[in-house]
């Protein structure tokens, strides 16, 4: 058990109720793992933490201080690296659509990746206003590593408008071609990993004359998990080690004939794989009903809080009696406190429960506190707990005012 009575009792009462609770010491044991599975085999391997997934400033400055760079897709996540001292060139700015900011990192040294014709025309337009600066960027090419879907992102390798990225990035003496980048999503087999490296080794070799500075493979692998959510995925999670070795190998292999600062560095950018587990969630039931047969207990949250992964699985979660007089439940469903059918974190629970039990939701880390909207009610704080069982505030309870600042009454 992770909490007791009491400690969840001292929490709520110094920080309020509903609650994120991250584990910083457990999250810095799993990065550092993460790290030196993919550095013992390719000592040119660099970490970039996504900060889409989780962008608690708090959170980012660790990862900072462990040497891990800023993978950002808006103008936004920008400024938040930029708030906690990223240097420009520390900072990977990617997606689909990249706000002004984008430009200012460009003409400071800073990592961008293309996405599309269009962004190319974009970046040359810069070169030509700043024919003094030297400006490096990288192109997100779009490929098949085995996928079920076609993914929207990049520039398609097999067709011609690579070449025709390629070629125009060509004409501008002060751009250069610095790297290649990919990302598919929901693909986090070990032999859609080594598809990646393949690919992506194939395409470098075919599109740089030399070594690039950098090929980045994205993102999109299995976190470390409690036994009965890894059992939802399958009997066969990978390791940190099996992805090393499908990802690092191969490309410690291929430029094995060159000087190491002469290799090119090999990106990831992991999100959900090192924040996920690392941030529980803690809930109370407010009221419990029965409805046709249905039990239901009304929590002082909503699914919103946990994020999307508590409507595709069923998440770890530990429930700590208050004291009050259970009620036995037979596959209760505890739900949120919005108005919405579908607000439900949690479908049959069968055992004892009572008014004011807290529940502790685990695996909460990834798009949950960054994808809450205002809907109903604003959202709450977040701490810092460390194995000595100290505690600091990382995030405050939203207020009124949070929400309605840009609102003319």
């Amino acid at each position: 058990m992770k909490y007791d009575l009491e400690t969840v009792k001292q929490l709520t009462a110094q920080y309020g109720s509903p609650l994120y609770l991250f584990r910083e010491d457990d999250f810095i044991r799993n990065y550092k793992d993460f790290v030196r599975c993919f550095s013992g085999i390719y000592s040119r391997y660099q970490l970039s933490y996504s900060y889409k997934t989780n962008y608690t400033p708090a959170i980012c400055q660790i990862v900072k201080k462990l040497g891990g760079y800023a993978e950002v897709v808006s103008d936004m996540e920008y400024t938040v690296a930029k708030r906690i001292g990223y240097a420009n060139e520390n900072i990977i700015y990617n997606g689909p659509y990249k706000g002004p900011l984008a430009t200012e990192h460009l003409l400071n040294g800073g990592i961008l990746n293309i996405d599309n014709l269009q962004e190319i025309e974009r970046v040359c337009a810069t070169a030509a206003a700043y024919p003094e600066r030297r400006l490096k960027v990288g192109l997100r090419v779009n490929i098949n590593i085995g996928q079920s879907f076609i993914s929207r992102f990049g520039i398609d390798s097999d067709s011609q408008d690579l070449d025709k990225a390629v070629r125009r990035l060509q004409e501008v003496p002060n751009v250069t071609l610095a790297g290649l980048h990919c990302h598919v999503g929901q693909s986090r087999t070990v032999a859609a990993w080594q598809n990646r490296a393949r690919i992506m080794l194939a395409l470098a070799d075919r599109l740089f004359e030399t070594a690039p500075e950098y090929l980045d493979l994205g993102s999109g692998m299995f976190a470390k998990m409690e036994p009965s959510l890894a059992a939802q995925f399958g009997n066969d999670i990978p390791s940190f080690a099996d992805y090393a070795r499908a990802v690092a190998e191969p490309f410690a292999a291929h430029y094995a004939h060159l000087p190491e600062q002469q290799r090119p560095i090999l990106f990831t950018e992991p999100g959900t794989t090192v924040i996920n587990s690392y941030i529980d969630f803690l809930g109370q039931v407010d009221s419990i009903k029965k409805i046709k047969g249905q039990q239901f207990a009304v929590l002082n949250c909503s699914k919103d809080n946990i994020g999307d992964i508590c409507k595709m699985k069923t998440l770890p979660i530990e429930v700590i009696p208050a004291g009050n007089t259970p009620v036995a439940c037979e596959n209760l469903n505890m739900v949120g406190y919005t108005c919405l059918e579908h607000d439900v974190m949690y479908t049959g629970f069968c055992g004892e429960l009572a008014v004011g039990d807290y529940i502790v939701f685990a695996n909460a880390g990834g798009y949950s506190n960054v994808s809450k909207p205002p809907f109903i009610a604003p959202n709450c704080a977040m701490i810092a707990r460390k194995d000595d069982g100290s505690s600091r505030l990382i995030k405050k309870a939203e207020e009124f005012d949070d929400v309605f600042v840009t609102y003319v009454f």
